[in-house]
């Protein structure tokens, strides 16, 4: 264990001689998992997922985070997971009579109604946009479909010209447009935006359940108390989707001792073992029901962003295709134009051609 344990193993790696068992997620700086990945050099673990398969959250092995080359075989498992969405003041809520939106149409009603609380309905990690990836990936995911948001993702010009997907961008030019954005959003670094939100000035801002310990010491406004809840949908009678994020473990291809760490990796997920994990890292697997370990270990927020996919929500996990050979990062492409989009500079129809002609330079420049 060790933070920088992905340079400390890259030399066995290297050397033909890498642990039997890794843990360490893509999102990793080292970037070893990555490169492992594009290297093919991990071993198909689809026989111990096949196994654990009707313990797991629905949706979560069939993700390309698992399944990195769309052959039907597992390569990477969840050993943690959070998901996303939008933060409010359960304290204000309750003592106010708000409720918390499921559709967009609820969310545009609490805004008219934040007006008469003085303030605004949402603000957001303005220098940062991609937080806003917990706002609008799932929202386009529930109304176009996953497959679209994948598409989105891999550079199908055809996915970002969809009706649902454009409709989905209008209600966010909307938030600023209509007159719903916190004044100066968009010049707010994250503490900053996440600042104003805890002493009052917006209802809602898009996060992870990170940031309670991230904003632990900050000021906030009399009774706060977090409050959780998920992207809003079109049709509440729809598929409703979460953006999830996972924490990835796996076996080299190269190691000594496979079916011994395939041994492990089902090990992962008996009760003891998730149970353990919501104690002493006060994290979980995947696994259906494993949030009610989290209720005696987290705050009720918290343990409500876990159960979210208990209770009617589906994962969503997915992100921009690594691309190569080009300057381009279309990650960066799409939510840097967020704040022209909603200051009214950029419209919807520009902001989807952008990413028309972007994907058209890099689609053939994904990584494989």
């Amino acid at each position: 264990a060790n933070p920088e344990i992905g340079d400390v193993i890259r030399p066995n790696i290297l050397a033909g001689n890498p642990p039997d068992f890794v843990y360490l997620p893509s999102s990793n700086k080292s970037g070893v998992t990555n490169a492992m990945i594009k290297d093919k050099a991990l071993a198909d673990i689809s026989d111990v997922m096949e196994e654990v398969q009707d313990k797991l959250i629905p949706g979560i092995i069939d993700s390309k985070a698992c399944q990195p080359y769309g052959d039907g075989k597992t390569y990477l498992a969840p050993i943690y997971y959070s998901t996303t969405g939008l933060w409010y003041n359960a304290d204000l809520f309750q003592k106010n009579g708000l409720e918390v939106p499921v559709t967009w149409d609820d969310f545009f009603a609490l805004g008219d109604k934040s007006e008469e609380l003085g303030r605004k309905l949402f603000t957001y990690q303005g220098t940062v946009p991609s937080y806003l990836e917990s706002l609008i990936v799932p929202a386009v995911a529930s109304a176009a479909g996953k497959d679209v948001m994948d598409g989105c993702f891999n550079y199908d010009p055809e996915a970002w010209q969809n009706p649902e997907v454009k409709a989905v961008l209008e209600n966010i030019a909307k938030i600023g447009t209509g007159g719903y954005l916190m004044e100066g959003t968009v010049s707010l670094d994250h503490t900053q935006a996440q600042s104003q939100w805890l002493l009052g000035k917006a209802l809602l801002h898009p996060n992870g359940s990170w940031v309670e310990g991230e904003m632990e010491d900050a000021p906030k406004e009399e009774g706060f108390e977090y409050g959780y809840t998920a992207a809003p949908v079109m049709d509440e009678s729809g598929e409703k989707t979460v953006y999830t994020q996972i924490e990835e473990m796996f076996i080299p291809a190269e190691a000594k001792n496979i079916d011994i760490a395939k041994e492990f990796l089902a090990f992962q997920y008996i009760d003891e073992a998730v149970k353990l994990n919501a104690e002493k890292a006060k994290g979980i697997p995947p696994v259906v029901g494993a949030s009610e370990y989290m209720k005696e270990n987290s705050s009720e927020a918290v343990y409500q962003s876990y159960a979210i996919l208990d209770n009617g929500y589906t994962p969503y996990i997915g992100n921009f295709a690594p691309v190569t050979d080009t300057e381009i990062i279309p990650r960066d492409e799409f939510f840097n134009c967020v704040g022209d989009v909603m200051t009214g500079k950029m419209t919807v129809d520009e902001w989807i051609a952008k990413m028309v002609d972007i994907s058209n330079q890099v689609k053939d420049k994904v990584v494989q």
